[in-house]
């Protein structure tokens, strides 16, 4: 056995490269329309959130008399406000084109999934940064209340905590979009 045979059987041994497979047009517009959903439910329940959050906080307008803690209820209200309108404007679910539409829904699907990839992976600067000052605010004001009977933890395992979850908002969402660039390069191996 010489070296050229060596090599012919690690090459047959070798897996060949993945071979674009074929997909229809019905099931690319199924998967669209299911991606679809999936965002307008997503969606949904970020605006409840967002309904809780200010909702939270004007009641928090009303229940404490520090000057902080309202001056950072009202820039939290503000903030969960633009991150909805950035939700919206950003990452909101859009109808899939009708069948007689010129574009094919390989190019819509993808499309979609690039505008949420791109989405998620900006989300620190506008779902994350536009709540930072409230919460800052909020937060200074509980620390600097001498008041006990405030429910609200104190210092700085307290600081820690809420750095840590918007730590862990900000990694998940990039793992999403991480999931989401690998569909794409997916769909770009696909033949229709």
């Amino acid at each position: 056995m010489d070296e050229q045979d060596i090599k012919n059987m690690w090459r047959s041994a070798s897996p060949a490269p993945a071979a674009a497979v074929p997909l229809e047009e019905a099931e690319l517009a199924k998967r669209a329309s299911r991606f679809q959903r999936r965002i307008a439910r997503r969606n949904f329940l970020e605006y409840a959130a967002a309904l809780l959050v200010c909702g939270g906080f004007i009641f928090y307008l009303w229940e404490f008399p520090d000057p902080l803690m309202r001056a950072g209820s009202v820039l939290s209200i503000i903030g969960t406000l633009v991150v909805v309108w950035q939700l919206r404007r950003r990452a909101s679910s859009r109808p899939r084109p009708g069948a007689q539409s010129a574009l094919p829904s390989r190019d819509f699907h993808r499309t979609e999934l690039m505008r949420q990839r791109d989405a998620l992976r900006s989300v620190w600067l506008w779902y994350v940064t536009p709540l930072v000052p409230g919460m800052v605010v909020f937060r200074l004001g509980v620390n600097a209340n001498p008041d006990p009977s405030l429910p609200f933890a104190r210092g700085w395992a307290a600081e820690g905590f809420i750095a840590g979850v918007v730590l862990v908002v900000i990694l998940i969402n990039l793992y999403g979009a991480h999931k989401l660039q690998r569909q794409i390069d997916q769909l770009d191996h696909i033949d229709i």
